[in-house]
């Protein structure tokens, strides 16, 4: 990855199964307007965005379908173990190796999907102590979006959600994304 591309970022939780997802889908520049273009032909009439969580299975198909067209890299981080009252220390862990992640790649421009006022700064928090620690490069630029705004952060919610999902024993759609992603998994307790 290099300044010609940007990293989209979102989450997904399964409390009852201590599972938190943190997902990025690297899109290339030049390939925006397609990706854009894509993901707005799958809206149905009156819909403003897609949402995981609001898709019933038969749409769920068609969705990864469709973004299993786009072939694009993905990079998730699979927290397990996690105590339902510590879902804010398994973001940072999750977020400490995905930035890792983005890092080796040379990830100069990164978009997370906004969680309001309070979630927006505590990742800028996070992100600030990453870079006094000399783990995250100056010049990578994060910023948040909002999905209603920015259609691109719809990818990694789709793809959080296959994750979750197979990280608590449904594998059927994360087949069809592909081998070609990079899921990292660790303890969060």
């Amino acid at each position: 990855m290099n300044s010609e591309s940007c990293a989209y970022i979102d989450e997904s939780m399964r409390i009852g199964a201590g599972v938190y997802v943190l997902a990025a889908v690297i899109v290339p520049d030049r390939e925006t307007d397609a990706y854009r273009s894509a993901l707005r032909a799958l809206l149905l009439p009156k819909q403003p965005r897609l949402h995981w969580r609001d898709e019933r299975p038969k749409r769920r198909l068609e969705i990864v379908y469709a973004l299993a067209e786009l072939s694009p890299e993905v990079i998730t981080i699979v927290g397990t173990d996690m105590s339902s009252s510590k879902q804010k220390r398994a973001r940072r862990k999750c977020m400490e190796r995905l930035y890792w992640r983005l890092t080796q790649r040379r990830a100069q421009h990164v978009i997370m999907e906004g969680r309001g006022h309070a979630g927006n700064k505590e990742d800028l928090d996070m992100v600030n102590a990453l870079r006094a620690q000399r783990a995250l490069p100056d010049e990578m630029r994060v910023e948040w979006a909002d999905p209603l705004s920015d259609e691109l952060v719809w990818l990694p919610d789709i793809v959080a959600g296959v994750v979750a999902a197979a990280a608590t024993g449904d594998t059927e759609l994360l087949e069809i994304l592909g081998s070609g992603l990079i899921i990292d998994r660790l303890r969060c307790d």
